[in-house]
């Protein structure tokens, strides 16, 4: 009988997951729902899941799944049946989840990731699967240990061995995220407990019933925030996504930055801040640009909240254009922190993207008045970006603000400058005046 004969099968999405590598996003939202390229990434999947032919979905939910039903409900905007398979109280892991699901399932059935977007044609696998009455069949892709580890030996059409645990060096390809399932080979576990697909898979392996379709396609992923930019982007270069995904995709970056911040460092900057303060020193804020802003706002704040006695060069126009004019820039800041008297009981803050570098001409003025910190013994704090630069190299505390994404270096490192002088600012340790619109009642 040809595959031509019969409807393709139905398929079980496996969405039961925790999403814990996308904490905090993940805190509310299963990772079913995160939006990729404007849209929840489950609408991804259901559209070319409609595309490849698959007509009933049974959606194997765990962590917020009540939230994935609120959202597809029964599939019919999508064109697609869909039911649903909740683990209960406990999460019963991949490969309980689909022993669960069986009853909804047939006699045969596709499963797939919820986290992984395939692009590729469903049929050929069907097509390969179907005469050749074993239980079940495994999308294998060849990645040599590229980006994950490989773990699977194939050979001939046939998955001769799949470790996902502890995978030989054999082992070229891996398991791609697409499979076709006998119901009959899942029987036989226990039902209600918790176990992992890999472990069928490598059962069906060692007893040679584990087909091997290769595809030559790479598999995208939104299991991790890497995994979301890169599938993201390819949408977007495909014409699948929306220009809306470019909001989404900002706000995970942000998301990315707040997790992977040092908090030990900024810790370590406020208790500077407060022996400043304690030693009657000052607070000199630097910064160019959007830097210039932050430290405006930063004298103001530390000045009024904090009771630190603050400055910024860049907050008297006459005299630094003066300067400029008469001195140079290079030396603007440096020279004006002179005229301040810079002494060792102050401090020098420092907001700037790169933290400057003086062999590439890059902010050199706040390379020199950082240098005549030092020279002083002045304390010198910083919250940079990039390598953090000399600023990062010399300071007594500096944070630097994660790079995730090239593109968009500048202005999360303006953004969390504001954030991480705020946060400083508003710590027990620090604050001596309560906020007004926080005090009114």
């Amino acid at each position: 009988m040809k595959a031509l004969s019969v409807p393709m099968p139905p398929l079980a999405l496996l969405c039961g997951g925790a999403g814990t590598r996308l904490r905090p996003m993940t805190s509310s939202v299963p990772k079913s729902l995160v939006e990729v390229a404007g849209e929840p990434f489950i609408t991804h999947q259901l559209r070319l899941l409609k595309r490849e032919g698959i007509e009933g979905v049974v959606i194997c939910a765990g962590y917020l799944g009540e939230k994935i039903r609120e959202f597809v409900k029964g599939g019919e905007r999508f064109g697609l049946k869909v039911e649903y398979s909740f683990d209960g109280d406990e999460l019963l892991g991949t490969g309980g989840a689909i022993k669960k699901a069986l009853p909804a399932l047939g006699d045969f059935f596709w499963v797939m990731y919820g986290d992984s977007y395939l692009d590729i044609n469903f049929y050929p696998a069907f097509e390969y699967f179907f005469p050749r009455d074993k239980a079940g069949l495994m999308t294998v892709f060849r990645n040599d240990n590229r980006r994950q580890k490989s773990n699977v030996l194939y050979e001939g059409g046939v998955v001769r061995e799949y470790d996902k645990r502890s995978p030989s060096p054999q082992m070229r390809h891996i398991d791609y995220g697409l499979s076709l399932v006998c119901a009959s080979a899942v029987e036989n576990y226990p039902g209600g407990e918790n176990f992992d697909l890999s472990d069928l898979y490598r059962d069906m392996a060692e007893k040679g019933e584990l087909l091997g379709y290769e595809v030559k396609k790479r598999f995208y992923e939104v299991g991790s925030f890497e995994g979301i930019k890169e599938t993201e982007a390819y949408m977007m270069e495909n014409g699948w996504g929306d220009i809306r995904g470019y909001v989404g995709s900002y706000l995970r970056e942000a998301t990315e930055i707040a997790c992977g911040l040092d908090k030990e460092e900024i810790e370590k900057a406020i208790r500077l801040i407060a022996k400043i303060r304690g030693d009657g020193g000052r607070l000199f804020f630097l910064g160019v640009g959007g830097g210039a802003g932050n430290a405006a706002h930063a004298v103001n704040d530390f000045r009024k909240l904090a009771g630190i006695e603050s400055y910024a060069p860049t907050d008297n126009a006459a005299e630094l254009t003066a300067r400029v004019n008469d001195d140079g820039w290079s030396t603007v800041f440096s020279n004006w922190l002179k005229g301040s008297r810079l002494n060792s009981r102050d401090g020098v803050f420092v907001f700037s993207v790169g933290g400057g570098d003086a062999g590439r001409n890059i902010s050199a003025n706040i390379v020199s008045a950082v240098a005549l910190a030092r020279e002083v013994g002045a304390k010198v704090i910083g919250v940079v970006g990039r390598d953090g630069g000399y600023t990062a190299r010399v300071a007594d505390a500096c944070v630097i603000v994660p790079t995730v994404n090239k593109e968009t270096v500048t202005p999360h490192t303006e953004a969390f400058q504001g954030v991480i002088w705020h946060l400083m600012v508003t710590h027990p340790l620090i604050r001596r005046t309560e906020m007004k619109w926080e005090s009114v009642k």
